[in-house]
């Protein structure tokens, strides 16, 4: 059984595409003067009440930059929002872009109740979308013993 399913972007949920189409909208507004590789990101908040957008903010140092994904969490942490349920990324290639390593294990501190979290990996033409889970993309992820081991 495959981790991960390719699908028609209308056969998608009203909310999910509307994730994808925000994800879309703010791609534009990413500052990337270095790699000209825009990603945008919208996180649904457990309750389905907020969606919080992100977008890549390049450095020319690169370690200091931001992903997307990180954007939209430091947003939403601002104003008290730490549980996500489904979490869409949208950036333009051949394939789809999925978060790295380190945004991986920044949405798993922040994944839902359920302990997972979906994801949608799009692209702005808005045609083929790749969905999976959190957890299919970051299989044992690092967790504090105090929050919850998986040893217990």
């Amino acid at each position: 059984m495959a981790n991960y399913e390719i699908v028609d972007f209308n056969s998608l949920s009203e909310t999910v595409q509307n994730l994808l189409k925000r994800a879309t909208e703010v791609r534009e507004r990413a500052y990337c003067p270095y790699s000209n590789f825009k990603v945008g990101c919208a996180l649904l908040t457990e309750d389905g009440n907020k969606v919080y957008t992100g977008c890549n903010i390049e450095n020319s140092t690169l370690s200091p930059t931001l992903c997307a994904e990180r954007t939209a969490i430091g947003k939403s942490v601002c104003d008290g929002y730490v549980k996500f349920k489904i979490v869409a990324v949208v950036a333009h290639q051949e394939n789809f872009t999925a978060p790295c390593g380190v945004c991986r294990q920044t949405l798993s501190e922040f994944r839902g109740s359920d302990g997972d979290m979906e994801v949608y990996l799009g692209k702005p033409s808005h045609d083929k979308v790749l969905r999976t889970k959190l957890s299919n993309i970051l299989p044992l992820a690092y967790v504090s013993y105090k929050k919850d081991s998986i040893l217990s």
